[in-house]
């Protein structure tokens, strides 16, 4: 099965790009968005959320998930590039 070339260079852009701005700390609510809407779609699409545990079970990707979520509703921290230039808006921080 498997996705097409067509799906799987913006898929791995949208894991990527995200990914870097998370790790400096750059635009964290709005990375972390789009990488929600990534692992939703693993989780549905390419495991098919057969189960929560055991073989093809997606419990790491449910991990991943609630670790975007929470930093979509906290933020970024005081160590974040966001926060030491204080230039971006609080919305997109």
């Amino acid at each position: 099965m498997g996705l097409p070339l067509e799906m799987q260079i913006p898929i791995a852009l949208a894991e990527l790009i995200p990914g870097v701005l998370l790790i400096i700390g750059g635009l964290t609510r709005i990375s972390s968005s789009l990488l929600s809407v990534v692992i939703l779609g693993a989780i549905f699409v390419a495991k098919g959320a057969a189960s929560f545990s055991g073989r093809g079970g997606v419990e790491f990707e449910t991990l991943i998930l609630a670790g975007c979520l929470s930093i979509i509703v906290l933020g970024p921290g005081r160590i974040s590039i966001s926060h030491i230039l204080k230039k971006i808006p609080r919305f997109l921080q």
